[in-house]
């Protein structure tokens, strides 16, 4: 997949699904674009580092949520882009004391890849959208590794 086609990725219904007041987050317009842009940032850091955790800003995520949602575009998409399925993983994080260190480092290797791809964020960015992070990464990855693991957490795992 190159970057013209991520570019070409039409994210146009993501975007009328998100800014609807009642089925969306009633996002205004310009933000949502906003939103779009870094979505894209994310998709091409996954691309490009296809055997580490990506973890998206908090708003980033929500945009994935919502493109996941319509999971006959998601899928042909993540075909399009990755040649793969991009899977997404929303416990990380939340399993234990240890995991939720293992989320912030894969967090901090994100803020690097991406100031490594795209240059440092602007203020705005940081102050708005990188000050949040999500629990959830892409797991559409090639190897394993000692800091994510797809565990999944049980009701016993939480009330021990």
């Amino acid at each position: 997949m190159s970057t013209i086609l991520l570019k070409e990725l039409d994210l146009e219904p993501i975007i009328v699904k998100i800014i609807d007041k009642n089925e969306g987050l009633g996002w205004s317009l310009e933000y949502a674009k906003f939103i779009e842009i870094e979505y894209r940032k994310f998709l091409l850091l996954c691309q490009e580092n296809k055997d580490a955790s990506i973890v998206p800003p908090a708003d980033v995520d929500k945009f994935w949520h919502y493109h996941i949602l319509d999971t006959l575009k998601y899928a042909q998409d993540c075909e399009n882009i990755f040649g793969y399925f991009l899977h997404h993983f929303p416990y990380f994080g939340m399993r234990g004391e240890e995991d939720f260190k293992n989320l912030n480092k894969s967090w901090e290797e994100t803020c690097i890849l991406y100031e490594k791809r795209f240059g440092k964020p602007s203020e705005y960015i940081k102050e708005n959208l990188w000050k949040t992070i999500a629990r959830c990464p892409n797991c559409g990855r090639r190897s394993p590794s000692n800091v994510f693991s797809l565990k999944r957490p049980t009701l016993a795992s939480i009330s021990a």
